[in-house]
């Protein structure tokens, strides 16, 4: 029977309705709210692969909850002792009426306080514009001159140096250092940023890298500046943030013009169009050259198909011929001069990429023209003594051969009408004409006696 009091009570709740009400009402009250404390008990059911601990302070605790789906994204699982700030929601377990926290994201004591002070920062420059895609500046696509902002002895220069001398060897590093870790990590990335704007102005620069390895929110915080940040957004120069590992994100990832998930990624964009030129000018060559040749064969198929023609015909066509294989001649020529200029230039464009690059030294030059001025210099001297010892040689041959040599010895010899003496055709009276060495003799012949 039911007393007076109960009889007069608006309703009466069973056990599953008072839970399922103050589950509701702690649910709607609880919803989104954050709480620190330290972890005092510990299970992980491996089966289901659920979290259940105790969060406590110095005068209470909580039984709390991570669920499989939200805890897999973690990379430690917490341990006893831990000092944590979670972030869920306050719920009850309707079957035992045991209220508990449901977590829906858990950070180490410290980095939740920096969570807090990032997502402020991020929602402020967010609101401002800063992470727009409309402001981003395009990447380019061939940059030769790269600034680097990171510390100079860490791997992470190192990597970008090896991604890029073997991806792009004629771009050009230009490191501005700076620690990119701790209380002075800050007013260095800034000086460093100030460093390749006035190197800049020199020297032009393409693109900047800004990179550091992976780490924790808090190795990461320099990153998180407002003031780094709206000194990126102003920058007139590209920038690729390349900050942390894959799963880390900055204020600076946001504000760059392009996020890189590893510094060794931010490389590979870099010089993603400077593997396929490579490629592109064998490519290019290679079908200049198919081109270049089909088109010689098919000249010359032409021309011969039109000479066999030309044969054919029964009258004379010699100089039509001869005038036709001339042309024919002319057209090889001009095609085997025009493939050559063409192959020139390529040649050239591929010399001048090379000849970029730094590790080719001026004295190699230097000593390569002295070697040709020395060499022309022998080849100049053993060319003019070959010469003189021929032409001295020619003289003396010369010289013993002339009849003047034999005159100096005491003959002479005598002419008839500029002939030598034949006694065939001698007679009396004929006039004859004698060379001594000096004189010149002329007679008249009163007698012939044969011998």
């Amino acid at each position: 029977m039911l007393n007076k009091e109960q009889k007069n009570s608006p309703e009466i709740l069973s056990v599953s309705q008072l839970n399922k009400n103050a589950k509701f009402s702690l649910e709607k009250k609880f919803n989104d709210v954050w709480v620190k404390g330290e972890i005092s008990e510990f299970t992980n059911y491996r089966q289901s692969g659920h979290w259940y601990f105790t969060l406590k302070d110095q005068s209470s605790s909580i039984n709390c909850v991570m669920f499989k789906f939200k805890n897999s994204y973690l990379k430690n699982i917490p341990e006893i002792g831990d000092e944590i700030v979670l972030k869920g929601k306050l719920s009850l377990f309707e079957a035992q009426g045991r209220y508990q926290f449901i977590t829906e994201s858990l950070e180490y004591s410290g980095e939740g306080d920096l969570l807090k002070a990032f997502e402020r920062l991020k929602n402020k420059l967010s609101s401002e514009g800063l992470f727009d895609e409309s402001f981003k500046k395009t990447i380019p696509e061939l940059p030769l001159n790269i600034g680097v902002i990171t510390s100079p002895s860490g791997a992470v220069i190192q990597d970008i140096k090896n991604v890029l001398e073997r991806r792009a060897p004629l771009t050009r590093i230009i490191l501005s250092p700076s620690s990119v870790q701790g209380d002075k990590a800050e007013k260095e990335l800034l000086k460093a940023l100030k460093n390749i704007k006035v190197f800049h102005q020199k020297k032009s620069l393409d693109l900047v890298i800004i990179a550091r390895g992976g780490g924790s929110l808090e190795d990461l915080w320099c990153f998180n500046s407002e003031k780094l940040a709206r000194e990126i957004y102003a920058f007139e120069i590209p920038i690729i943030s390349a900050v942390g590992h894959e799963t880390d994100f900055t204020i600076c990832d946001l504000v760059s013009d392009l996020r890189a998930p590893t510094p060794s990624a931010a490389a590979e964009i870099a010089s993603q169009e400077h593997s396929y030129l490579e490629e592109n000018l064998k490519n290019f060559s290679y079908n200049l050259k198919q081109n270049i040749s089909n088109h010689l064969k098919s000249k010359k198929d032409h021309s011969i198909e039109a000479h066999k023609i030309l044969n054919k015909i029964n009258f004379n066509l010699d100089q039509k011929i001869l005038n036709l294989d001339e042309i024919f001649n002319k057209i090889n020529f001009l095609q085997k001069e025009n493939f050559s200029s063409k192959k020139l230039n390529l040649f050239n464009k591929i010399t001048f990429l090379r000849d970029k690059n730094p590790l080719i030294k001026l004295s190699n030059q230097k000593s390569r023209l002295v070697e040709n001025t020395l060499q022309f210099k022998n080849i100049f001297l053993n060319s003019v003594l070959e010469k003189k010892n021929s032409l001295n040689s020619s003289s003396s041959r010369l010289k013993a051969f002339s009849p003047l040599s034999v005159l100096s010895r005491g003959y002479t010899v005598s002419t008839k009408d500029g002939k030598l003496l034949d006694n065939t055709n001698l007679d009396s009276g004929d006039e004859i004409l004698t060379r001594t060495q000096r004189q010149l003799v002329s007679s008249k012949i009163t007698k012939i006696d044969d011998l």
